[in-house]
């Protein structure tokens, strides 16, 4: 079979990206040049631009690819039936839980972690965006179960907030290698911190009705 065309410029475009990340991760996002990157790929400065218009613009394809990554693992159970709300929150919070330990997730976080403050000052990143609020698909979720009565009516952007905060505390924690037992067993965290959420959260009595069958609207793209 033939190779595409542009098979070597998706490589080229493909290192790049891999390379500024590690970069990125390693030195922070104002620490890292184009320069640097170019080296780490092998080619000339100059021919970076030939894929990305600066160091902004690859950031920016950065954040979008995991944007696109996100929308992946979450929009299936934004837009499924839902027959139990503590499966759906579980298998949610296992979901994200393994999306934060993926490598490429871990740089990224890195990079938020050392720079997050100073790229939003800057006007380079939504910073609470980035840290949980507007996550369409994740709000689509609590939406439906509130809707649905699973849960208590309240915000969906409360609920999400809620629900995510002790996910990304965890993320914090797993990041120092801190010697916990829930770091150590992340499902067991995930299952105690959904029964916890349900505790302040589920409706005291759910209307009779069949499970729902539906599907949700599609889950819309985070701007």
């Amino acid at each position: 079979m033939a190779r595409p065309k542009n098979a070597d410029g998706q490589r080229t475009r493909q290192a790049i990206l891999d390379a500024a990340l590690d970069l990125f991760a390693e030195k922070g996002f104002f620490g890292t040049s184009l320069r640097d990157v170019a080296a780490v790929v092998g080619v000339r400065e100059s021919a970076l631009y030939n894929y990305f218009a600066g160091k902004d613009a690859l950031f920016d394809a950065l954040l979008a690819a995991h944007q696109h990554s996100k929308l992946e693992r979450l929009t299936p159970l934004a837009e499924g039936p839902i027959t139990d709300a503590g499966a759906l929150l579980q298998q949610l919070a296992n979901t994200t839980l393994e999306g934060f330990v993926a490598p490429r997730e871990q740089k990224l976080f890195r990079i938020l972690m050392s720079d997050g403050i100073r790229l939003a000052k800057v006007g380079r990143l939504n910073l609470a965006e980035r840290m949980g609020h507007g996550r369409q698909p994740l709000h689509d979720i609590m939406r439906r179960l509130t809707q649905e009565g699973w849960l208590r009516p309240a915000d969906a952007t409360v609920l999400a907030m809620a629900f995510l905060s002790p996910l990304i505390v965890w993320r914090q924690l797993h990041a120092i290698d801190a010697d916990l037992p829930m770091i150590k067993n992340p499902r067991a965290f995930a299952r105690q911190h959904v029964e916890q959420f349900l505790l302040g959260a589920a409706a005291s009595k759910r209307a009779a009705r069949k499970p729902s069958t539906r599907k949700a609207a599609p889950a819309r793209r985070a701007s």
